[in-house]
């Protein structure tokens, strides 16, 4: 005689109403996200959730500052947030089983929390200086006509257009930069450089930019055979 049970495949957003919460294991389920508000969970101590289907960690999750023990193997786990070395708390980690690319699975295999952060550290850093040599690269190859397409395709605001810094900077090259600058600053609260490379290529790609859409894939095997 065979048993069997139902597995759960989401977590109600109501859950993360109980504060005083101090476990929570929901392992061993088909749960595909973790509840976009669980940073509420402020009791939040031990959080098992092995063996699922997770692919992201939301933000709010870096909000959980008592969390001591964190067991999320196997799972679909491709990144780690970045910000995670701001919970002083945690003690215990467990991402085996992830299919993990930042950082590596190498280096969270030692469930040192010290050695992850400082792999993202460094790969924040290398990513920054990528995103500012693609800005570099889109706007020494753009024409004016085609630089506005390309603001409408990442809806940048009226502050962040070229025309709003050529008092100061009469060149358009650096116009352009600029404007690049401003756009990173208002949406890198919300986006990593990563997120906002990826954007930027999908706008150039909406207007046909092709010649600097090569430019920036050479640039991105440059990079990823040697370290900035």
């Amino acid at each position: 005689m065979s048993t069997s049970f139902r597995q759960l495949t989401r977590i109600p957003e109501d859950l993360c109403y109980m504060t005083q919460l101090k476990t929570l294991d929901i392992s061993n389920n088909a749960i595909k996200e973790i509840p976009r508000n669980i940073g509420e969970l402020s009791s939040l101590v031990s959080l098992l959730a092995y063996n699922n289907q997770i692919s992201t960690l939301p933000p709010s999750f870096l909000s959980l500052k008592v969390l001591q023990h964190l067991d999320i193997r196997g799972n679909s786990l491709t990144a780690l947030p970045s910000a995670i070395y701001s919970l002083l708390s945690l003690k215990e980690i467990n991402f085996d089983d992830n299919p993990l690319l930042r950082p590596p699975m190498e280096i969270c295999r030692g469930k040192q929390l010290h050695t992850i952060t400082q792999y993202l550290q460094r790969a924040d850093e290398r990513d920054e200086k990528i995103l500012e040599k693609i800005f570099s690269i889109v706007a020494n190859n753009i024409s004016e006509i085609n630089f506005e397409f390309l603001q409408q395709k990442l809806n940048m605001t009226s502050s962040e257009s070229i025309s709003s810094v050529r008092n100061t900077t009469p060149l358009l090259n650096e116009r352009i930069y600029q404007a690049f600058v401003k756009w990173k600053a208002d949406q890198n609260v919300l986006l990593t450089a990563t997120a906002l490379r990826d954007q930027l290529v999908r706008g150039l790609n909406m207007i046909g930019a092709y010649d600097i859409m090569d430019k920036i894939t050479a640039l991105n095997l440059y990079t990823s055979a040697i370290k900035l």
